[in-house]
């Protein structure tokens, strides 16, 4: 991330088309290597599961203080925007999926495009969050496509519409496998089942009253302090596989809640001081809450949901009553750890 913004100078940030497919060329040859090196970190990814571009803001503004690394995407809804072509090599004889061959080696040619809805929205969005990025709070993954470079079999992508593309489905689920975590917005509440289990439902403190820029710019400046409540938050997550699976889990479980609940209401009362501060007051920020709820999900429920529809992601069904209705048509055994999903209110409250 730092790569990418100390290459843009002041003229590229002009136009943020330009600042959008910037950042998709950039990412595009090392995604797979970002991600490889995030899955063996110890801060895990926390998965916007049914954000869009327009919530991109809501999300970010409302989950720095309980989540690690916020990764968001466009769920492959939208124009294919092209970036460029690519042209690789291989040994004659593998699979280059119709790639030409040259002498002992065969020539692959294809050209590539990232899927987003909207290039100004996005380039806006990575301009005001840089902060945020840079210091890895928050980060875009984008949704790319291939093409053929010729031929009938190709396709144009600078023409041809994006439905849901399996890529997203494919990726996220691969994120909420390997970190169990993730944060939805929803207009229902979850509720208990036997794969999904509610511990906790609080009002959620955020500094709200700036601009995008300026709130990532004043959590970039108290990073330290958010990180505490990060630390304490996993650390609590991790002792809810033991009391969920406790002979007496309920008891296990509020105490757990209980204390998630007071370093929340420590950080409400922290974070309400700072913006009385001068600085923060002259910029307008006051202190907002979004109604939050902490649920754990069984991981098969989560995973055969987000498999089962790819408009899921999108909204179009909902998250919980599709787990649900899941639920309802699988085995009753159920096991596995379970995955921990921050559900937050789809309006902001006033």
């Amino acid at each position: 991330m730092n790569e990418f913004y100390d290459s843009l100078v002041a003229q590229k940030r002009a136009s943020v088309q330009d600042v959008a497919l910037k950042y998709g060329r950039t990412l595009y040859p090392c995604y797979e290597s970002l991600l490889r090196a995030k899955a063996v970190s110890t801060s895990p990814y926390y998965v916007g599961l049914s954000s869009d571009m327009g919530s991109f803001t809501h999300v970010t503004k409302r989950v720095v203080l309980v989540a690690d690394t916020m990764l968001l995407s466009d769920h492959g809804v939208g124009a294919v925007h092209e970036l460029g072509e690519e042209v690789r090599t291989y040994p004659a004889g593998s699979d280059t999926r119709g790639g030409a061959s040259q002498g002992g080696t065969a020539i692959r040619r294809w050209r590539y495009g990232m899927v987003t809805r909207d290039l100004v929205e996005l380039g806006q969005w990575l301009l005001d969050a840089e902060p945020l990025l840079r210091s890895g709070l928050v980060w875009y993954g984008p949704v790319f496509q291939e093409g053929s470079t010729g031929g009938t079999s190709g396709f144009d992508l600078d023409t041809r519409p994006a439905g849901p593309l399996p890529s997203f489905s494919d990726r996220s689920i691969d994120f909420v496998v390997e970190h169990g975590r993730a944060v939805d917005l929803a207009r229902a509440k979850p509720l208990a089942s036997r794969v999904v289990r509610p511990i906790l439902e609080i009002d959620l403190p955020f500094i709200n009253g700036l601009s995008l820029s300026d709130f990532a710019q004043v959590t970039s400046e108290e990073f330290d302090s958010y990180s505490q409540y990060r630390d304490f938050m996993r650390s609590r997550l991790l002792e809810l596989d033991d009391a969920l699976e406790a002979v007496d889990s309920q008891v296990a479980l509020e105490r757990v809640a209980l204390s998630i609940r007071d370093e929340l209401n420590a950080a409400t009362a922290e974070m309400s001081s700072a913006t009385r501060s001068r600085a923060l007051n002259r910029c307008g920020a006051v202190l907002g809450t979004t109604s939050a709820v902490l649920a754990a999900v069984r991981p098969e429920a989560l995973q055969g949901a987000l498999a089962s529809s790819a408009t899921i992601a999108a909204g179009a069904t909902g998250l919980w009553p599709t787990i649900q209705a899941f639920a309802d048509i699988k085995p009753k055994r159920a096991h596995g750890k379970w995955h921990y999903v921050w559900v937050l209110e789809k309006k902001a409250a006033r």
